[in-house]
């Protein structure tokens, strides 16, 4: 009982010296909540941008495989004769991979960006548009 005693009582301490910053996240907390209630459809931009990525992907993907196999494959005679190894020879094709695997972390990076870029113009224009008595 002394344990839980100091530990509550440490407990109450924090709350009472972080009371500023609690109120400070409830009202965050708060206005976010004001913002979802008022733009519904935000929600679907993230879901939008995640099937628009993974559609990117596969086309990316597709692309990758079309440079992997200019390269040379060999017959793999350790496990089974129908497995082929791909050999990396050509430093061209090597070079065309890397920029590839670039392009995709930067098209996917934009792709980010954009759906927080969106969101972040639809939060300050609701909070600029608002009146002062919480009408949208």
């Amino acid at each position: 009982m002394i344990v839980f005693g100091i530990l509550s009582a440490a407990f109450l301490c924090c709350i009472c010296c972080g009371y500023k910053s609690l109120k400070l996240a409830i009202d965050v907390i708060d206005a976010a909540a004001d913002f979802l209630a008022g733009t519904k459809r935000i929600i679907l931009v993230p879901v939008l941008y995640f099937f628009l990525q993974i559609f990117v992907f596969f086309i990316w993907l597709w692309a990758f495989l079309n440079v992997a196999s200019m390269n040379e494959f060999t017959p793999d005679t350790n496990i089974v004769p129908q497995m082929k190894d791909l050999l990396w020879n050509d430093k061209k094709i090597k070079y065309m991979a890397l920029f590839m695997f670039f392009g995709l972390l930067w098209i996917m990076a934009w792709l980010k960006y954009t759906c927080n870029f969106i969101c972040m113009v639809a939060a300050s224009s609701y909070y600029f548009n608002s009146g002062p008595s919480g009408e949208g």
